[in-house]
Formats: structure tokens, C-alpha cells, sequence
């Protein structure tokens, strides 16, 4: 909401490049000190090398996430970016997207694949809740725009079309047949990172194994993350950006062939997006995806 009102407003909009500076200097020298500390340790022979490549995979994005928001503070940097990205150049609501876009991408360049206990609905609406409230801040509700302004910038319009509908649905098969095919992939090339990756994600949604849980959370994940990354984000960083940031939403998959599977799922939303001039054929698509999957997985067990 700072960053909103630092669109119009002199000292609102300095004390936002401030804190997205002062984050950006505290991920550079953090991720510094991670490399730096971790070369130290490994050249006295005190790390073993797995356990080095995972230290680096730390503090390395770290560091570049931090280095490249201070340098976005730039102007001269900014015009540049925007020649290629529709950025408005001196934005600090587009500034502090910018870097937190970044250490987002950082953390899951360095994130592992590792058990966690398993998501109940309280979780995931503490988790979502905030993001879905964030995107209408985010696009300036009460503060740039109207209500039905924001809704519009969101995407929350009929498509342009009524055949977008039935490419919504269709769409459902295409993208169980995508991921279907990466995973086949995955299980020739990397087998035990697959299984690893399948073992977690049956554990965080073991609570999801219900008919009635399975459909819940393909919807509240559909309209949370359409209105964020195709809604919310889309119209100011492009397809193949907000498909980087949403795949590295999904921290739990680390760097892996479904970081990769989100990705590229995440492309077609995106595509269907602009497309239809409208979120909702996304969430559709989205929503049926995400419950189709899910009662497979049930009927599997």
C-alpha cells in the first residue's frame, strides 16, 4: 500500500525504494557472507563437496538477486528494462515487485527437496488469504483505483470470446498430457529426484484425500494464483516471467522436473490469459487441472 501511495506521493515513494534497497543490501550481504563462509570452511577440508554445491546454491542466487536490486535502482537501468518488458521506469510499486520477485526466484534456485509436515485447510488459508488480499493492494485498490478498476485490471472480465470456455476445458486434457509427458521424463532421467519429489508432495497434501478437499483446493489454489501471477503480475512482466515467478512459488519441488512442470504450465495460463482478455478461463483450466490430478492420485490408492 506504501508503494501505491509512493506512485503519487514524493516521500511515500522514497521510503519504498528504501526498503526495497535495504532488502536488496541485506540479500547481497547475506548471500556474500554464505559463499564467502562456506569457501572458508570447505578450504580447510570441514565440508564435504555435496555439502559445498548445496551451501553455493545458497548464497550465489542470493547474492545476485541482491546485486541486481540495487542495480534496478538505477534509472538508466530501468529505461533499459522497460524497452524490453512493459516496467514503468521510476515505478516503486514495479521496484519492489522487482526485487521481490527476485529473492523469490533465489530461494528456489536454493531450496532442497525435503519432507515437511503435511498442509492442513488452515494452513493453506493462512498462506493464501494474504497473497489474494495482496493483489488487489498490490494493483492499488482504494488508492489508484476503484473497486471495479481493480477488478478490471485483475482480469475479473468476461473473456473476449465465449469459445475460450470450451478451450478452458479442453485445456484440462492438454495439461494432464504435458505433465504427464514431463514426468515420464523425469522418471528416465532422474528417477530418484522423482520419486523424492512424489514422496513429499503425498505427504503435504495427505490431509487432501477426500473428494470434497481435493475440489477445495483446486479452487482456492486456482483463483489465488491466477489473480496473482496471470492477473496481478502478467500485465506488467509478461508470460515467460510470471511463469518463472509461479513456478518458483512452488518451493516445496525445489529445482526440479516439476519446478519445470509448473513452468511450462504456467506458460499455457499465460497464453490463455492474454488470449481471452480474462483470468477466469485460466482458473477453469487451472482448478479442473489441479482436482483431475488429484482424483487420479485417489483413485491410484
Amino acid at each position: 500500500m506504501l508503494a501505491n501511495f509512493g506512485e503519487r506521493n514524493t516521500t511515500a515513494r522514497m521510503i519504498t525504494l528504501i526498503v526495497g534497497g535495504g532488502l536488496s543490501a541485506i540479500a547481497l550481504l547475506a548471500g556474500l557472507l554464505v559463499a564467502v563462509n562456506n569457501m572458508a570452511q570447505y578450504a580447510v577440508g570441514a565440508l564435504r563437496p555435496e555439502q559445498f554445491r548445496t551451501n553455493e546454491l545458497v548464497g550465489i542466487p542470493l547474492t545476485i538477486a541482491g546485486a541486481v536490486g540495487l542495480l534496478y535502482l538505477w534509472p538508466p537501468i530501468q529505461r533499459a528494462v522497460a524497452r524490453a518488458i512493459p516496467l514503468r521506469p521510476g515505478s516503486p510499486v514495479i521496484y519492489l515487485t522487482v526485487v521481490l520477485g527476485l529473492l523469490l526466484v533465489a530461494q528456489q534456485v536454493g531450496a532442497q527437496v525435503q519432507p515437511g509436515p503435511p498442509l492442513t485447510i488452515g494452513d493453506l488459508l493462512a498462506q493464501d488469504v494474504p497473497l489474494l488480499i495482496l493483489c488487489f493492494v498490490g494493483v492499488g485498490m482504494f488508492v489508484r483505483r476503484s473497486p471495479r478498476g481493480t477488478f478490471e485490471r485483475l482480469g475479473f472480465v468476461a473473456p473476449r470470446q465465449t469459445r475460450w470456455w470450451l478451450v478452458a476445458v479442453l485445456g484440462i486434457g492438454v495439461f494432464i498430457a504435458v505433465a504427464f509427458a514431463i514426468e515420464a521424463v523425469a522418471n528416465v532421467v532422474s528417477p530418484s529426484q522423482q520419486k523424492q519429489v512424489t514422496d513429499v508432495t503425498t505427504v503435504l497434501f495427505s490431509h487432501f484425500n477426500n473428494p470434497a478437499a481435493i475440489i477445495f483446493l483446486g479452487v482456492l489454489a486456482a483463483v489465488v494464483e491466477e489473480t496473482l501471477f496471470r492477473g496481478a503480475l502478467l500485465p506488467r512482466f509478461g508470460i515467460v516471467i510470471s511463469s518463472i515467478l509461479f513456478a518458483a512459488l512452488h518451493t516445496q519441488y525445489a529445482l526440479s522436473f516439476a519446478t519445470l512442470e509448473v513452468f511450462v504450465l504456467g506458460l499455457g495460463l499465460g497464453w490463455l490469459r492474454v488470449r481471452a482478455s480474462s483470468i477466469f478461463p485460466g482458473m477453469v483450466t487451472h482448478a479442473g487441472y489441479d482436482i483431475a490430478v488429484g482424483f487420479l492420485s485417489l483413485v491410484a490408492k
